[in-house]
């Protein structure tokens, strides 16, 4: 169990309000309600307005107001000058806003030349090595291209009643992209299902594909999924570099103790490990690291995933498919027959393949799996409910790594700054005290943002001999972490607040991913 010393057993305090925060996000989202005319628009181009995240708003004699969402930013000021000859007052205004507005209001910048019916009409399988110079070709090239270059994880085509909206989401946050027009919607899902190997004379039922795309010499993975939806097909890709490569549990900024203790439970000879955490909050990257510390060739390690996302050198990996009746629960029973050592269950899914997991751990087996559950310690009575007898939850369970992904700060603009009253106070109900704390300040390198890249937060629940009475006692939630809580668990928010005050991250993103339950 890891532990901090310097923190009493407590209750949670509160969640700091946040009311001063929606009062200057509505102020800002007062923006559009303004209409820009296009004399005003195209004194600053497109390309510099959304590299500097700025937005011309109204010119007065020889000066022009722009919502800027760094006001600081004296270089783009400057150069704003050169361009219009004008005198710049800057407005600040939140990026986000400004990037919405950018893609809402000026000319898209993508060629659209020659998109017209004919062309679309004429997209099929047969066609497809035609097509290579199309232009509907090229805008898809283009937008997956960006997707790539911008470092997005997901990319979704929304089509909406007069449009096709274009969004990436980028280190966890979804950002309009392109508004195309509607015209082009049908040709451009057409393209995506012809590069995914889907059926494109299909538009009534969901479909899944994939496909592979090059950039600069790496191969990036596509996962796609096609949704009906009222105003055609939606459209979500997953974008895999893998070009990033496996990190190792090192790289993961754990806490010492929480990674010593991990490790440790890394090497037992069998039982079930488990991370947690809602979609898209870093638990298959942390199951493939754990993998990477246990690779070694006197281990046979064998994983089954729905799918594979990274291929990883001398570990046996099977993919799910359904369609032949290879699931989690019948490809993990023969696995069981492959003399494993170590045995990676992409998720669990159902009790099936729960009791079959544990059952294994029983067995002399190290099983490693992910569960969908909110923090670690309602992991345990999750299992129960899924059909799984309490003794079995309770003799196999090693751990549980709860965690939740975080945006980090800039390195290049971040600056220290003095810390609000409300932050002091927070950090003070935990035993911490602060004077200044990090603040995102934005610059090109970050899209403006002040914010790049992400990094986990965590918490680490092992399991001793008092846990496991209570669990095959049937223990409830609140008196397992009244237990633990005695114990001097660091929960997410500890883990949080120490890498806000590391200057990693700020409060406000650990408060968007941590509640005050967890």
């Amino acid at each position: 169990m890891a532990e901090s010393s310097e923190r009493a057993a407590r209750k949670k305090p509160k969640r700091p309000s946040r009311t001063s925060e929606t009062s200057k996000r509505s102020t800002s989202s007062n923006l559009f309600d303004l209409v820009i005319s296009s004399e005003i628009l195209s004194l600053i181009p497109r390309s510099f307005a959304k590299q500097h995240s700025v937005y011309p708003l109204e010119k007065k004699g020889n000066r022009l107001t722009v919502a800027m969402a760094n006001p600081g930013d004296y270089a783009a000021i400057n150069e704003m000058r050169l361009i219009t000859g004008l005198l710049i007052r800057p407005q600040k205004a939140h990026n986000a806003d400004i990037q919405q507005l950018i893609v809402r209001d000026y000319p898209s910048e993508i060629s659209l030349d020659g998109l017209n019916d004919s062309i679309i009409d004429s997209i099929d399988h047969e066609a497809d090595s035609k097509l290579d110079d199309s232009p509907i070709v090229k805008l898809v090239n283009t937008l997956l291209q960006d997707a790539v270059d911008r470092g997005a994880s997901d990319i979704h085509f929304d089509p909406q009643e007069k449009g096709l909206i274009v969004r990436l989401r980028v280190d966890g946050e979804l950002r309009t992209h392109e508004n195309l027009p509607k015209n082009i919607q049908t040709g451009v899902v057409s393209r995506l299902k012809i590069i995914s190997s889907l059926d494109i004379t299909e538009s009534r039922v969901p479909q899944d594909g994939r496909a592979m795309i090059r950039n600069s010499g790496s191969i990036v993975d596509l996962r796609v999924s096609v949704l009906p939806v009222i105003h055609g097909e939606k459209v979500v890709i997953r974008v895999l570099d893998r070009s990033s490569g496996i990190r190792r549990l090192d790289e993961f900024r754990f806490e010492p103790t929480v990674l010593n203790t991990f490790k440790s439970i890394l090497h037992k000879p069998h039982g079930i490990i488990l991370v947690t955490g809602p979609t898209g909050s870093g638990k298959s990257s942390s199951l493939y690291a754990a993998l990477q510390e246990l690779n070694t060739p006197e281990i046979n390690i064998i994983t089954v995933e729905d799918p594979v996302e990274f291929q990883l050198q001398g570990i046996n990996q099977v993919a799910v498919n359904s369609n032949v009746g290879l699931t989690f629960s019948a490809g993990l029973r023969s696995i069981l027959r492959q003399d494993p050592n170590v045995v990676m269950v992409g998720e669990i899914r159902d009790g099936e393949t729960a009791e079959i997991a544990i059952r294994a751990s029983m067995t002399g087996h190290l099983v490693l799996s992910t569960l969908h559950t909110n923090d670690s310690v309602s992991t345990i009575n999750r299992l129960v409910d899924m059909g799984v007898e309490p003794f079995l939850v309770a003799n196999a369970l090693e751990g549980i790594l709860a965690q939740r992904l975080v945006r980090t700060l800039c390195s290049s603009c971040k600056k220290l700054a003095r810390a609000s009253d409300r932050d002091k106070q927070l950090f003070e109900q935990y035993g911490i005290k602060v004077t200044k704390l990090a603040q995102p300040v934005g610059c090109p390198k970050c899209a403006n943002t002040g914010f790049k890249g992400r990094m986990a937060v965590q918490e680490l629940l092992t399991i001793d001999s008092g846990l496991r009475r209570m669990i095959t006692n049937k223990a409830t939630n609140d008196q397992l972490m009244d237990y633990v809580q005695e114990r001097k668990m660091r929960f997410l928010l500890d883990d949080g607040l120490d890498k806000v005050q590391q200057g990693y991250s700020t409060i406000e993103e650990v408060l968007k991913v941590v509640s005050e339950e967890d």
